[in-house]
């Protein structure tokens, strides 16, 4: 799998109840890859997974796989009781890359493919 990684993603299992994802930004070298990813459907769930996971087809896959009603449905969840992991700002951030074209200085060319 190449790096950069693409920006979107699936997961194989429900992670904070979703399976698409956006990679908005990614870092740190060799085995200490990472990925920070938000959902497609909830930009306050965000995940951040390490490469080498990211990389395991049983665990993801890049693009966005189409998914029957009850694979893809989030669990209904009440906003107040909703939780939103805390994120260790040393294993990666959360705003987008300079190449992830959700930045309206990203020039044309430049910019990470969806899959």
């Amino acid at each position: 799998m190449r790096w950069p990684p693409v920006k979107s993603w699936t997961s194989s299992c429900s992670r904070e109840g979703f399976r698409h994802f956006v990679a908005i930004n990614y870092g740190g070298v060799r085995t200490k890859r990472w990925v920070s990813l938000v959902a497609v459907l909830d930009g306050n769930s965000r995940l951040i997974v390490p490469w080498s996971e990211m990389k395991d087809t049983s665990k993801w896959n890049s693009g966005w796989l189409k998914l029957s009603r009850n694979e893809s449905n989030p669990p209904l969840i009440s906003p107040l009781n909703k939780r939103i992991p805390e994120v260790n700002s040393q294993q990666g951030c959360l705003h987008p890359s300079k190449d992830s074209g959700l930045l309206a200085s990203s020039e044309k060319g430049s910019v990470r493919p969806w899959s």
